[in-house]
């Protein structure tokens, strides 16, 4: 079984960063300097090609692929692929987008260097693709979720402080960044909350709640009920949904809640479809999973940029 690490997002790196070499400076994505990099993907890029081919996502029009080898920080990067209606027009004509289209990352070769055996650089490989799509059903959700007909969470914002990602915002995702898990830890049932003092939807209208095309989201006493196109609905507890202390008021925290829920359910599905040589390597769901070939994982999502 992999045994999969975190993928730390840019915004949560050091500034600086020292290569193997033992050279030292200002980074944006990379770790290694230009001569140690080219050098690796030398000695290392035929191994990894063939690591990579192993790994596959193919669901709703969401696709996976990988950059190819080469001595800059975008060699061996994921690319992720879709076909989505616009958002400005969504009975228009379907548009094919581009995510993690130009990431430079050079952690996979990193790894080689410092010795990791096939079995961990896959697992971080995995857990870098699993970042990249995750990433990306945030980003849509930003897109879709909208409180009559304003968005919630709006994906795009300027952000002088992020000259890597002029979208606007860590990884194109607004002030929303996405934090991964994996491991026993992510195992640990959450505490019990209650998110209100009263019923839920007394503070939102449903009917004004956009989402994901063909979704559509309830509440009850249990939790927040999503149904989307091509799944089954999933029932997202109150337990497994937490309050932001950034909202002010009682609608603003359901709305956070709601948009947990919308992203919970999207997170699901792409943990059943990311898999190793054909194979699933995600617990089906987050927290405890009884099949021990399969790696536990839990999300957790910040509302600070």
């Amino acid at each position: 079984m992999l045994t999969l690490l975190p993928y730390v997002p840019p915004i949560a790196r050091e500034e600086w960063a020292r290569c193997v070499c033992g050279r030292y400076g200002r980074t944006a994505e990379e770790t290694l300097c230009r001569s140690c990099r080219s050098t690796a993907a030398d000695e290392h890029g035929n191994r990894l090609t063939q690591l990579l081919e192993t790994i596959s996502y193919d669901h709703r029009g969401v696709r996976l692929s990988w950059s190819g080898p080469g001595d800059d920080p975008e060699a061996f990067n994921p690319r992720v692929l879709l076909t989505a209606p616009d958002v400005t027009d969504p009975h228009g004509a379907v548009l094919d987008l581009r995510w993690f289209s130009s990431w430079a990352d050079d952690m996979l070769l990193t790894a080689c260097v410092a010795g990791a055996d096939d079995s961990q650089v896959l697992s971080l490989a995995v857990a870098q693709a699993h970042y990249a799509v995750s990433s990306l059903a945030v980003h849509e959700v930003g897109e879709w979720f909208t409180y009559h007909g304003t968005q919630v969470f709006p994906p795009h914002r300027p952000d002088p402080y992020l000259p890597h990602d002029q979208d606007g915002g860590p990884d194109g995702n607004g002030q929303v960044v996405l934090w991964l898990d994996y491991g026993p830890a992510a195992g640990e049932a959450p505490e019990a909350k209650t998110p209100l003092d009263a019923a839920a939807d007394q503070y939102v209208d449903l009917a004004a709640i956009g989402t994901l095309p063909g979704q559509a989201v309830c509440l009850s006493k249990d939790g927040v009920t999503v149904d989307g196109p091509g799944c089954s609905s999933i029932t997202l507890p109150w337990s497994g949904l937490s309050p932001v202390p950034a909202a002010t008021n009682s609608q603003e925290r359901v709305l956070h809640l709601l948009h947990q829920a919308v992203v919970a359910s999207e997170l699901r599905l792409i943990a059943q479809n990311l898999r190793v040589q054909g194979e699933s390597v995600l617990a089906p769901v987050p927290g405890p999973y009884q099949d021990q070939a399969r790696v536990n994982w839990r999300a957790h999502l910040t509302y600070d940029g």
